[in-house]
């Protein structure tokens, strides 16, 4: 999440890149919580429940304490019961608590883990606060493309859009994958994480995407399937304040179109 100038009781948790919790280094993926909170108490709270929630797994605290925040009615109730819901299902996922406005974003295995998710945290909420559930199911020929991709990362030089020869590696996988499905129409969308320019980041995003686009068109992939977009460091699944969650989120992604 990042953080505007609004001083809002906030945070986000960065669930792990899936359930194995292993990139392809071999390092454990720590689960992040990152915002500001009002006091020790608040934060020591919500540290306990994601604990809790991912016992054997790692996690950051990267939250900061600062007692002249807004705090809404029941925030730190809220926030607190949220994580107790069952986070740990949404692969890829991020939970931001911005104020009363509440996210969800990740990939789940069904419509009904979607919306049974949903409503365990509709629950646990009060007319004051938003659930904007921006969960993505994936089943069957998405989730065959998300298994080949898995934990890896399509790399590229820094700062531009040249393939690595690790990123080309992994676009051959991905060209495989791509001839098994058919004819399906395949989203490629690029990632950054905030390092520099906002603007900048989008196009790099948009000029990545286009390249692996390219690769896979030489692989033999229908141009007419093949669809880019760029979403710059709007849509980071790992905290930025590191480099391994710098890494994660210079991504790209293949979805089926709808």
């Amino acid at each position: 999440m990042i953080f505007t100038t609004a001083l809002l009781a906030s945070i986000a948790v960065f669930a792990a890149q899936d359930n194995t919790f292993i990139d392809t280094n071999h390092v454990e993926v720590p689960v992040v919580i990152k915002g500001v909170v009002a006091t020790s108490s608040d934060k020591d709270q919500l540290l306990d429940k994601l604990k809790a929630q991912y016992p054997n797994k790692p996690v950051r605290d990267e939250i900061e304490v600062r007692s002249n925040i807004n705090i809404p009615t029941n925030w730190q109730q809220i926030a607190t019961a949220i994580i107790d819901s069952d986070i740990s299902n949404i692969r890829q996922g991020r939970i931001d608590i911005h104020g009363t406005t509440i996210s969800l974003h990740g990939k789940v295995n069904s419509i009904e883990q979607k919306q049974a998710i949903q409503n365990r945290i509709h629950t646990r909420l009060t007319d004051l606060y938003q659930l904007d559930n921006k969960l993505v199911v994936t089943a069957g020929e998405q989730r065959l493309i998300d298994d080949t991709l898995g934990n890896r990362i399509v790399e590229f030089e820094s700062g531009s859009a040249n393939l690595t020869p690790l990123g080309l590696g992994i676009l051959d996988d991905m060209a495989g994958v791509l001839t098994r499905i058919g004819d399906k129409s395949v989203v490629i969308t690029g990632h950054t994480d905030n390092t520099g320019n906002p603007e900048a980041n989008l196009l790099l995003s948009n000029e990545r995407a286009e390249a692996v686009k390219q690769y896979l068109i030489g692989r033999n992939i229908d141009a007419t399937r093949l669809s880019t977009a760029g979403k710059g460091d709007k849509d980071p699944i790992a905290s930025n304040d590191s480099d391994e969650g710098r890494r994660r989120n210079r991504r790209i992604e293949f979805t089926l179109a709808e």
